[in-house]
């Protein structure tokens, strides 16, 4: 039962972070610079909404975060649930050990992440941008962090700041499909001609944003696999293995989906002169596709926590 709660818990702590990191990004290199400014609805919208999800994703990482904490504690003490999560026990696993020491600086980067969103709604827009930039780098900090929860200290030097690249890049994409998503809907909602300069400018953007980052997905995968599994026969024939290998097939049905996406669908959107009916069926096409990847990043979310759990299939 407690590997049951421990894979659910990191499944949606990772979610959580990585989505808080997505979205903030997302705003800082696509959202904020393709909105045009001539279109203040389109502006205050996306505002409100990004506003309204790292209110959500914060609670949902900080209450994670602590169900991980006592979880750990109950496993590190051997002890039964009722006496593991007594004061003294979690005292002990917070000032004696590296998970501890680990869950200190995270819980002050979800702090500093918090912050900025106190102020939000008081201060003018420069200012909010500049709270938003602090929030960035704090959720950047708080995702990144969790390499020190995983295998990512095992092995040589490379191979910490491979498991940070790999969890912060994760964070652009797919992780940054949520607000790409959800922005394309709004702005295929508006009226006027000029929303489709918008979208054409978003999916030029994130277009770009996604093939760096699946780029760099692709070469820290590698090199943590090549890790972690040390072979073809251990990725077979070892249960860490296996679920690393689910985790390469939804990676890779997803990139062909995306791949899609980029090849057939953003020329289209692209195109001058584009007529506005098929502008419709090129942005519906790109919207169902994205959510297909949505879907698959999910599953994708929850193999990652399991891997988190077992033992690697080689350590070198």
């Amino acid at each position: 039962m407690t590997t049951n709660w421990f894979v659910l818990t990191r499944a949606v702590h990772l979610g959580a972070c990585l989505l808080l990191f997505g979205v903030l990004a997302f705003d800082r290199l696509v959202a904020s610079p393709a909105i045009s400014p001539g279109r203040p609805d389109d502006v205050s919208t996306w505002d409100s909404w990004l506003r309204k999800s790292c209110l959500i994703l914060l609670p949902i990482a900080l209450l994670s975060g602590l169900v991980w904490y006592a979880l750990v504690s109950v496993t590190m003490s051997g002890l039964p649930m009722r006496a593991a999560l007594q004061m003294e026990t979690l005292k002990t696993v917070w000032n004696q050990t590296e998970f501890g020491a680990v869950w200190k600086w995270r819980f002050a980067f979800l702090l500093a992440a918090s912050a900025g969103f106190l102020f939000f709604p008081r201060t003018s827009r420069s200012w909010r941008r500049k709270f938003v930039w602090m929030e960035f780098l704090a959720s950047g900090l708080l995702l990144g962090s969790l390499a020190w929860a995983g295998h990512g200290l095992e092995g040589p030097w490379w191979h910490l700041p491979a498991d940070v690249l790999h969890l912060l890049v994760a964070g652009l994409w797919p992780a940054g499909l949520l607000p790409f998503a959800w922005l394309l809907r709004q702005l295929r909602r508006g009226s006027g001609l000029e929303r489709w300069s918008s979208i054409a400018d978003l999916v030029r953007r994130f277009s770009a944003l996604s093939l760096a980052a699946v780029t760099a997905l692709a070469a820290t995968g590698f090199l943590n696999a090549w890790f972690l599994v040390g072979s073809v026969e251990n990725l077979f024939g070892e249960v860490y293995g296996r679920w690393l290998l689910t985790k390469i097939i939804l990676f890779g049905i997803t990139v062909v989906i995306g791949a899609i996406n980029l090849l057939r669908l953003k020329p289209r959107l692209l195109a001058e002169n584009l007529p506005p009916h098929k502008g419709e069926i090129a942005a519906s096409q790109l919207q169902h596709n994205v959510q297909l990847e949505l879907i698959l990043s999910t599953g994708i979310i929850f193999v990652v926590a399991i891997l988190g759990i077992l033992p690697p299939a080689d350590i070198h």
